[in-house]
């Protein structure tokens, strides 16, 4: 069952294409020849970060089935509460460990969206911007799957840990769309 995880993922993936694509049309001319290397790099590791994205999508389906199924399970007795609990508990902690994933995905694929922005060829920059601004909102759509999924959890540690890494991968996806953005437009 897809959900906005899921639509998510799929955008990231194609922030990441998009920036292989860019590395793409950089390699083999001769105005570029200093980063040749650097390029083939990107585009060996867009491919890999979007073929990630896809499987992020297909696991957000099946975290957000996991959850819900936690949510259906009985509650008459005492016992049936406190497996449910455990159930909603176990479900939501899962869930918030693969959107990080997403949101750190994302911080790599906006890394990359600069690079080809900043040393790619010059024709390709709005593809660049494009690339920052799909993994951008990827990376805010799976931020507030990680939120959500927190309400489901009682561990404060657990809680806590999750929501410094999520502040500090948006802080640095922010940082870095404005910076890929602000390079854009000077080169427009």
């Amino acid at each position: 069952m897809p959900g906005g995880g899921s639509a998510a993922a799929v955008c990231g993936a194609m922030g990441a294409a998009l920036a292989g694509m860019s590395a793409h049309m950089t390699v083999g001319r001769k105005k570029y020849a200093e980063v040749e290397d650097t390029m083939q790099d990107i585009i060996r590791e867009t491919a890999a970060l979007q073929q990630d994205m896809l499987g992020f999508a297909q696991e957000d389906a099946e975290m957000y089935s996991l959850v819900l199924q936690a949510y259906k399970l009985p509650k008459s007795t005492d016992e049936e509460a406190a497996l449910r609990k455990a159930a909603i508990e176990n479900a939501s902690k899962t869930a918030v460990n693969a959107s990080l994933k997403v949101t750190a995905a994302c911080v790599n694929i906006l890394k990359l969206a600069l690079t080809v922005v900043v040393q790619g060829n010059r024709m390709l920059v709005t593809d660049g911007a494009a690339s920052a601004l799909l993994s951008r909102a990827c990376q805010q759509v799976a931020s507030y799957n990680v939120r959500i999924n927190l309400g489901g959890v009682a561990d404060a540690a657990f809680k806590t840990e999750a929501e410094q890494a999520l502040q500090q991968q948006l802080a640095e996806g922010k940082r870095l769309e404005e910076t890929v953005l602000k390079e854009v437009e000077q080169r427009l």
